[in-house]
Formats: structure tokens, C-alpha cells, sequence
């Protein structure tokens, strides 16, 4: 039986994402393995075996099977819809650059550090290590009043959650589905951060890859199902939980 491997302290989920992949797992029917990150290359698991942690940990676990994760973040189907300029750079070179401060912050590497707007020097503190110059999406800095993540499974929008700002703002719709119908290199399972402006626009803030990714509220079930299929589909295996497209009710 395929079994769902969820990264936990003392025996418990770790975090309430995990926790609602627990659930939404268990409603499913998969064994469900709670394991410290310590634990895991020491576990016996097949490829169709799903397990849920942080970026690093569902990184290893891939590797472990031969497979890399590619860096999605900003996808050039999805650039008209970002409203600002962003482009590559190192940090390096944003440090020599103070004509482009300020200057929106992200590593290409997962969570090499966090994101973060850059308006002087003392910014850069944290955002390398001696010796390496890493990697960096740069972007002109837009201020935002309200920020949403939408969940997509293979196309389907599953929910849109609120997690930072007024909550009395509202996005366009209209938006959020012309940006997931034109994401045409889509994986399996992800996530689109949206944020609306001051002056009412409603832009994309960055993809985030749906291997490990925050649920924000998410019904467990639905959120279950995204893991699932984006881990498979990175693992290069059929999804034990591909049911179709979710029912109405559970959206």
C-alpha cells in the first residue's frame, strides 16, 4: 500500500501543513509514516511513496531516487501578468550596484536565504556565503495592500487564500484564471502568489513548485492531492491519488 511519509517532531506533524496532508492522506487511505528528518534515508520506500516536509527534506528524497527538482519561479508564459520588470542577476552584483536599490531580492536556490527589498548595504547581510556568488531573481519593488495564493492541480484552480494584508481588498479574478490557462509549462501541482496594489491592480508575485508547498488553509483533502500529484510526477510515477478533477463541494 502506498504510504504517505509526513516530516514530524516527537511523533506529531510539523506544522500545520503537514498536518492537513496527514488528514487529507489518511481520508484517502494511505499508511501514513510520520518521520524526523534524521529518520528518512533509514525508512524503506517506493518511488509512489509520498513525503511531505520542508523544501530541503522533499529535495533529498528525490534525489535519493535520482530525480532533481527544477527551479520555477518566474516562467516566461507568465511575465505579462507581472506587472513589473524582473530579471536575473547575482548577489554579487547587486551589492556593486546601488544605482538599482531598491531592488526586490530572491535566491534561484530554494530558501538559500529570504527573499527581501534591498535599500542599502546592511540589506545584504545573510544573503551569501564567502566565497559563492549565488544566484538571484532581482525586481523593481511594488508596494502591496493584500497578498493570495491560488492552488492549481493539473489546471483546475483549487482554492484562492488569503495570506497577508487588508483583508476587506479584493483581487480580479479574471486574472488569476488567464494566468493559470496561459501557464502552459505548468507541473502538476502548484501554487501562484497574487498581490493587489495600492492603485487596485492585481499582479503575480512568483510560482511557487507544489513539492512543498505551504497550504494556507487549503482543504486537506485538496491540498493532499496537489502533493500527490506533483510528487509523482517529479518521482516519474503514476499518482495513487489521482481521482479526477475535485468535486465542487471540496473547492
Amino acid at each position: 500500500m502506498t504510504k504517505a511519509l509526513i516530516q514530524s517532531k516527537h511523533g506529531r506533524a510539523f506544522g500545520t501543513s503537514a498536518f492537513s496532508a496527514l488528514l487529507g492522506f489518511e481520508d484517502m487511505g494511505l499508511d501514513i509514516v510520520p518521520f524526523d528528518p534524521e529518520e528518512l534515508a533509514g525508512i524503506s520506500r517506493e518511488a509512489s511513496d509520498i513525503v511531505v516536509g520542508g523544501v530541503g527534506i522533499v529535495r533529498s528524497a528525490l534525489r535519493a531516487l535520482g530525480r532533481e527538482v527544477p527551479e520555477i519561479c518566474y516562467p516566461k508564459e507568465l511575465e505579462p501578468f507581472l506587472g513589473r520588470r524582473v530579471w536575473r542577476s547575482t548577489i554579487n552584483t547587486v551589492s556593486t550596484c546601488a544605482d538599482d536599490w531598491p531592488v526586490f531580492v530572491k535566491p534561484v536556490q530554494g530558501k538559500l536565504f529570504t527573499g527581501r527589498l534591498v535599500t542599502s548595504a546592511k540589506d545584504l547581510i545573510g544573503c551569501g556565503m564567502c566565497g559563492e556568488d549565488a544566484e538571484v531573481h532581482c525586481s523593481d519593488p511594488v508596494s502591496l495592500v493584500a497578498e493570495w495564493r491560488c492552488f492549481v492541480m493539473r489546471g483546475q484552480i483549487l482554492d484562492v487564500r488569503p495570506y497577508r494584508g487588508d483583508w476587506r481588498v479584493s483581487f480580479d479574478p479574471s486574472i488569476i484564471e488567464s494566468a493559470v490557462a496561459a501557464y502552459s509549462s505548468a507541473p502538476a501541482g502548484y501554487g501562484m502568489d497574487f498581490g493587489v496594489t495600492e492603485g487596485g491592480r492585481t499582479l503575480l508575485i512568483e510560482v511557487n513548485d507544489g513539492y512543498s508547498l505551504g497550504s494556507y488553509g487549503l482543504e486537506h483533502h485538496a491540498y493532499a492531492r496537489l502533493l500527490s500529484a506533483r510528487w509523482s510526477e517529479l518521482a516519474g510515477v503514476d499518482d495513487p491519488c489521482d481521482f479526477g478533477p475535485l468535486p465542487e463541494p471540496l473547492l
